[in-house]
């Protein structure tokens, strides 16, 4: 076997690296063996040598092996998962998670923070009041065997190669190697044991992956993985030009999720939700056809029954949602009212996204504190009519002064124009 010197060596003159040298790395990575440097040395190999399929796989299989695991625990149900890669407004996760347990599957959703111009999916749980993501191992098991669902963060058990390896992508400069991102998404997706996956891959000028290109690019890699370790998986390739829904900030996004479960959601969200569920159901049932799987999930959501799920959840992960609501209710908002008679014009998703962000909502650093209450609500889409003085959006902060500061910064981005908007006709942009 090759030292950690020889394979680096071999990566850096473009050499490709057995399954066996990248075990061994990985190994050596997780026990300390190879250094910080060593390691980030071979970031930076695999991100300007590259990945091939055989040299992805390896990667990811010996990143999902290289701690404890979800695998084997949990009820009968087939167990799949959702993975978004990214998008401004986007609550996806929070609406899915108790739709897809209603239609009767296991979903253990392991979920990452906001970095950057997109929210994470943890950062919005954190905002209900007594509500934690840090659930061990043992806690997972027991509430995908017992309610079918959790939604929280990596353990340090769980993965323990992709949290070393992750950190140092960023500091390296090598996040947007194709094979690095692949083996980071999938190795997690790998230890939790899944049955199936449905990839949202989100494209536009909001997104991380800004073009098809890109998003394809990202999908080709995944997808030789996933035939290589079995894993069935489908790409739903949806808009990300405009934020999603309505809100964009933690709080308000969590807001805005559970008032759709209620049967309160905006067409683009129900429409890129449906879409994602239904998937999820369709790869446990080859037999089962797209129409027929839409149909069981409009079902579902219009029993109430995930809306159930959804504050069970909560409650059993130690949310208080009642004294959440009362507590942000006694913040400070502002509205912004339309100038004059019009139209909406399209919302810059990304620009809206980084004011919010800079405000507190969001952070340059993983270990940055933010501010659950900033956030935006908007009360008019793009194309759609008003009239002087109605409101476009309401601004939610913590204090009056940071509420006056985001809000002259929105007053110039949240605009009305004589001319008809048109409107996308669909968010979803094609299926893989």
């Amino acid at each position: 076997m090759k030292s950690i010197k020889e394979v680096l060596r071999a990566k850096r003159d473009g050499h490709p690296l057995s399954s066996e040298e990248i075990r061994s790395f990985i190994h050596s990575t997780v026990s300390g063996e190879a250094s910080s440097a060593q390691v980030a040395a071979f970031l930076m190999a695999c991100c300007t040598r590259g990945l091939d399929s055989a040299e992805t796989s390896a990667l990811t299989l010996s990143m999902a092996e290289s701690g404890e695991t979800l695998i084997g625990s949990g009820s009968l149900r087939p167990r799949i998962d959702k993975h978004s890669t990214g998008g401004v407004g986007d609550k996806v996760s929070l609406l899915l998670a108790p739709l897809a347990v209603a239609c009767g599957l296991d979903v253990p959703m392991i979920s990452g923070r906001g970095l950057g111009h997109t929210g994470g999916t943890l950062d919005k749980l954190e905002s209900v009041d007594g509500l934690s993501t840090a659930l061990s191992l043992d806690e997972m098991r027991s509430m995908i065997a017992t309610h079918h669902v959790f939604m929280a963060g990596q353990t340090p058990k769980l993965v323990p190669a992709d949290r070393i390896l992750y950190a140092l992508r960023d500091a390296t400069g090598t996040v947007e190697s194709t094979g690095l991102i692949t083996a980071s998404i999938l190795s997690k997706k790998i230890a939790e044991g899944l049955d199936g996956l449905v990839m949202d891959m989100k494209v536009g000028s909001a997104a991380f992956l800004n073009t098809m290109q890109q998003a394809e690019e990202l999908a080709h890699s995944m997808k030789l993985v996933c035939a290589q370790i079995g894993l069935p998986v489908t790409f739903v390739f949806t808009r990300m030009d405009r934020p999603l829904g309505r809100s964009v900030g933690n709080w308000v996004e969590m807001v805005e999720a559970e008032a759709a479960l209620a049967g309160v959601v905006e067409r683009d969200l129900a429409e890129v939700t449906t879409e994602l569920v239904a998937r999820m159901l369709m790869l446990v049932n080859e037999g089962l056809s797209h129409l027929e799987a839409r149909k069981r999930v409009l079902e579902e959501w219009r029993s109430g029954r995930p809306h159930v799920i959804f504050h069970e959840m909560i409650r059993r992960q130690g949310g208080d949602w009642s004294a959440s609501m009362q507590r942000y209710a006694a913040l400070p908002r502002l509205e912004i009212t339309a100038p004059q008679d019009g139209f909406v014009d399209v919302i810059p998703g990304r620009e809206l996204a980084l004011i919010i962000s800079d405000a507190g909502a969001g952070r340059a650093r993983e270990d940055d504190l933010i501010d659950h209450s900033v956030g935006i609500v908007l009360h008019r889409s793009p194309g759609e009519r008003v009239v002087k003085g109605e409101p476009l959006a309401t601004v939610h902060a913590s204090s009056h002064e940071a509420c006056k500061g985001l809000a002259g910064k929105l007053s110039d981005m949240v605009k009305t124009t004589t001319a008809p908007v048109s409107r996308e006709p669909s968010m979803i942009l094609r299926v893989w």
